[in-house]
This record gives structure tokens, C-alpha cells and sequence, in this order.
């Protein structure tokens, strides 16, 4: 017998079936490789953190904040509902807000009921505090049908990375050297993809002045969230299918924040006029 409550999930989802022509088209599962082959114009980084939000994310907040660069949060539920003023405040600062389930279990190895109760429990969450989600991250990476089912009756997209750090293990020596999913590390002024970090590490946290040079030293030429990156990926209009949509101001440059570190400005990875790579 179903619990009382598992019950109330499993009708929100009965409902959310009985709607789904009405929302947006989910690209089923972008993983690596598909990530990889993303066409674009330019050089585009994402930077994505799993498994907060964390004791350490608030001052990485301020430091994206510094820098002016935009970053996309996958948040398990639990979390979450223990600092929902941390949710809030990426919501309003303006960056992605993602689902990593409720409680990080291995998909694969759960039963269906607990696998829709993880995945809408914590859509619910962050839509309450004013998220909208679009993309689901299943811990590990792992996943299976029914969970590419389930995101998409909700209008997630299941998004992996294309560059691993490895950041839970130990830091980088050089993130310009991070090999991609093929295995293969990009050439001088090509570096390009969605990163994998974790907001639940301080090491990784106040590695971010380093993050954010090496990737601008090796060839990013702007950081944008994980729907950015993949945009016209995304897209349920197929007329828009694998194009790149710019921001009228995109050529304008991204000013420091006023608690942005003099020192930033000599070293090439604040945009401003001339800054920018092309």
C-alpha cells in the first residue's frame, strides 16, 4: 500500500502527466558527448555545482557575484529545505537553479516510487522558493529510463558534464589540462564546456579566482549557465534547433563589481573593453 503521503507526490505527478502538452519540450538526456558536440560561435564555459547548497556556498556567491559570472546550482532537495534563503538568493542574483534529487541516491538502484518521490519532491521545493527548474542531474550520473520518464513529464532534461574536475577527490594542478568526455584535453584558446564542481568543498569555493583565469586563459570567452550553454539544444521550436542566441548587449562589457579585487583588472578574465576574447 502506498503511504498517505508518498500518495500526495504520485497525484501531483498523475497531474503533471495529464499536462505535459503544456510544458516546455525536454531534450531527454545530454550527456558528454553531445555536450561536446554543441555547436557554437564562440567559446562558452558553464560552471555547475552539485550537492549544495553548503555552509560554503554563500561566499561563493560572492565571489560569482564579483566576477559578474552567472553559475548553475544542482540542489538536493534536503539541503535545500535546510537553507532556503541560500535558494532564494540564486534566484535573485540571477543564476540557474537545478534538481540533484532529494536525499542523492544512485537512481539505478531505487525503486520507481522512490524515484519519482526524489525527483518531484524536490522540484517542488525549488519552485516554492522561487526556482524554476529545467534540467535534472542525477547523482553519479546515473540514471535509467524511468528516470529520463519522470524528468520529462516535469519538463527536465537530464544534463551531465563534459569536464569532470574532480574536485571531491583533490584539486586540479591545471584546469586548462582537464581532459574532456572523449578523454582528450582542448587545444590552446579552444576551451569550451560544462564543468562539474561541487559548492560543497572549501577548496573548491576558494579556488574560484584560479577556476575563472585558467578557463579565460585557455580560451573562454564568456561564462554562462547550463540552459545558455545549450540554447537552441533546448529549444522546443525546431526551426531553432543547435543555433546560438546572443544577448543584444552580449558585445558590452561586464563591468567589476565594486567588491571585485583591484587585481582583477590586470589579469585579463574581468571583461571590459578590449578584454574580451574573440
Amino acid at each position: 500500500m502506498i503511504h498517505e503521503h508518498f500518495a500526495k507526490f504520485l497525484s501531483t505527478a498523475v497531474c503533471g502527466l495529464l499536462v505535459l502538452a503544456a510544458l516546455p519540450a525536454a531534450a531527454g538526456v545530454v550527456d558528454g558527448i553531445v555536450i561536446i558536440n554543441q555547436r557554437m560561435g564562440e567559446n562558452l564555459c558553464a560552471l555547475t555545482f552539485d550537492d549544495g547548497p553548503s555552509c560554503f556556498t554563500p561566499h561563493l556567491l560572492d565571489l560569482l557575484n564579483d566576477y559578474g559570472i552567472p553559475a548553475t546550482f544542482f540542489l538536493v532537495g534536503s539541503m535545500a529545505k535546510k537553507s532556503p534563503h541560500i535558494v532564494r538568493r540564486m534566484v535573485a542574483e540571477g543564476h540557474e537553479v537545478g534538481n540533484h534529487t532529494w536525499s542523492h541516491p544512485n537512481l539505478r538502484r531505487i525503486s520507481r516510487e522512490r524515484k519519482l518521490k526524489e525527483i518531484l519532491r524536490t522540484n517542488d521545493l525549488l519552485t516554492s522558493l522561487g526556482a524554476q527548474p529545467t534540467c535534472l542531474r542525477p547523482p553519479y550520473g546515473a540514471f535509467d529510463d524511468y528516470t529520463v520518464e519522470v524528468a520529462n513529464s516535469l519538463g527536465l532534461s537530464v544534463v551531465l558534464w563534459s569536464v569532470d574536475t574532480r574536485d571531491w577527490r583533490r584539486l586540479p594542478a591545471s584546469y586548462a589540462a582537464l581532459r574532456n568526455g572523449r578523454g582528450t584535453v582542448y587545444p590552446q584558446g579552444k576551451m569550451r564546456g560544462i564543468f562539474l564542481f561541487h559548492d560543497t568543498h572549501k577548496n573548491t569555493v576558494e579556488d574560484l579566482p584560479r577556476i575563472v583565469k585558467e578557463l579565460y586563459e585557455a580560451g573562454c570567452s564568456r561564462f554562462v549557465t547550463a540552459s545558455e550553454y545549450l540554447d537552441g539544444l533546448l529549444d522546443p521550436e525546431p526551426g531553432m534547433l543547435m543555433t546560438r542566441r546572443r544577448p543584444a548587449d552580449a558585445d558590452a562589457a561586464v563591468p567589476p563589481s565594486p567588491r571585485a579585487p583591484a587585481e582583477l583588472m590586470h589579469t585579463g578574465f574581468v571583461e571590459r573593453p578590449g578584454n574580451r576574447p574573440e
